[in-house]
Formats: structure tokens, C-alpha cells, sequence
């Protein structure tokens, strides 16, 4: 009996091995295929910004994969690679997120089927004034198609949506000008005050340096908050 068993356990522990080794291959080789995929779609983009070509400098090539990073949700049906990118200047990340289609679970088998991916938001860690490092999208504007009573309008754009997005992109400029003209709103006020103190004969110079001492006094008595930045 015991002379029975020793083949059935050799053949059962080389069945569970092979199990294992192709269930991890095909783990591994739809990881790399995605990779690829997003990866290739990542430098089209990339070639494409202008901004970025200008920041990181030409010519740019991505880095070595295994500096790279690859995640998936929703069962593997979205998944997110993010690599370096490096040029002649600077090296950045970029980061692309995208989706397939549902009805084959193994994304190996999907990948080596051609399968598509389709990109939902791609961008690159981009510096910002004050020492910050934020993402920007590298994804080139889409034309909206128009709709009406809920059929597409072919050959038509949605000039409302066109709007909305160039409004968007303006929206970092306007608010630099309005905290610039709220700053030079605030300092008029003093002036005009005391051009009103200095025609009625009175003084201000008192009640400033209060209310200055008093400022300086809360600000002392309130705890310093640490601020961490994350990249």
C-alpha cells in the first residue's frame, strides 16, 4: 500500500508545481503585456505635450522596467502603469490609467488576443512655483461630438463643452490676477483711511501699533502646524 502511495504523492506534488508555475507565468506575462501596452501609449502622449518636451528636454527615452509600477482593480479590467521618463534635461513620471473590455478573464489571454486597452487619463509630475511637484495631463483634447434629443450630431462639435474646457484652462490665469488685484484692493484701503484721518486732524498711528501688538501676541499663543508635502 505504502509502495502505491510514494507515485500518487510524486505525481499529485509535480501536478500542484506545474499548477502553481503557470498560474504565476500567466500572472506575470499579463502584467508585462499591459505594461507594454500603457507604456507605448504613455510616450505617444508624451511626444505629443509640448510642455513636457520642453521640460524634460528631447530626446527622452522611458526607463528600465523594473523601475516601473503596475497596478489593476475591478478584476483586472483598469489597470495603472506608471514609469520614468527621462530626457536630456530632467526625469519625470508618467503615469497612465486605462480600461478594457469586460468577457475574458485572463488578461494575458486578453492581451495576446488583441485586446485593446482604452486610456482614461495620462500625465506627468510636473514642477509648480514654490518648489511643488504636481501631476498635468498629457492627454491631447478630444472633440465632444454634439448631441440632440439624445443622438449624436455627425460631423457636429459641442461648442458649449468647447467653451467649458478653454474656460478651464484659463481659470490658473484669472486667479492669479484676481489675488494680485484683491492684494492691491487691500492696500488701498489703509491709504484711503488715512487720508480720512489726516483731514479730520486725527491720528491712526496709535491704534495700528495696537492692533499690530495684539497680532503678533495671538500669533505667538497659537501652535505651529507641521506641513508635509506629498509627491
Amino acid at each position: 500500500m505504502s509502495g502505491r502511495a510514494k507515485p500518487l504523492l510524486k505525481t499529485a506534488a509535480a501536478g500542484a508545481l506545474l499548477g502553481i508555475s503557470v498560474y504565476v507565468g500567466a500572472d506575470v506575462l499579463g502584467e508585462y503585456t499591459t505594461y507594454t501596452a500603457l507604456r507605448d501609449q504613455g510616450l505617444k502622449y508624451a511626444a505629443q505635450d509640448s510642455a513636457l518636451v520642453a521640460q524634460i528636454g528631447e530626446p527622452f527615452q522611458d526607463g528600465p522596467w523594473y523601475n516601473a509600477s503596475i497596478g489593476f482593480t475591478q478584476s483586472g479590467h483598469i489597470a495603472a502603469v506608471t514609469f520614468p521618463l527621462k530626457g536630456s534635461k530632467q526625469i519625470t513620471d508618467v503615469t497612465v490609467r486605462a480600461v478594457r473590455r469586460p468577457g475574458v478573464p485572463s488578461v494575458a489571454i486578453y492581451n495576446l488576443t488583441g485586446g485593446e486597452w482604452k486610456v482614461l487619463d495620462a500625465s506627468a509630475m510636473a514642477p509648480q512655483p514654490g518648489g511643488m511637484v504636481k501631476p498635468r495631463s498629457i492627454m491631447p483634447a478630444q472633440a465632444v461630438p454634439k448631441v440632440v434629443d439624445g443622438k449624436v450630431v455627425a460631423g457636429e462639435e459641442c461648442e458649449e463643452c468647447n467653451q467649458k474646457a478653454k474656460a478651464g484652462s484659463s481659470s490658473g490665469s484669472s486667479d492669479s490676477s484676481g489675488s494680485s488685484s484683491s492684494g492691491s484692493g487691500t492696500t488701498g484701503a489703509p491709504a484711503a483711511a488715512t487720508a480720512a484721518a489726516a483731514a479730520s486732524g486725527t491720528s491712526l498711528a496709535p491704534e495700528a501699533g495696537g492692533s499690530g501688538a495684539a497680532a503678533a501676541q495671538a500669533a505667538q499663543q497659537q501652535p505651529k502646524r507641521k506641513r508635509f508635502w506629498l509627491f
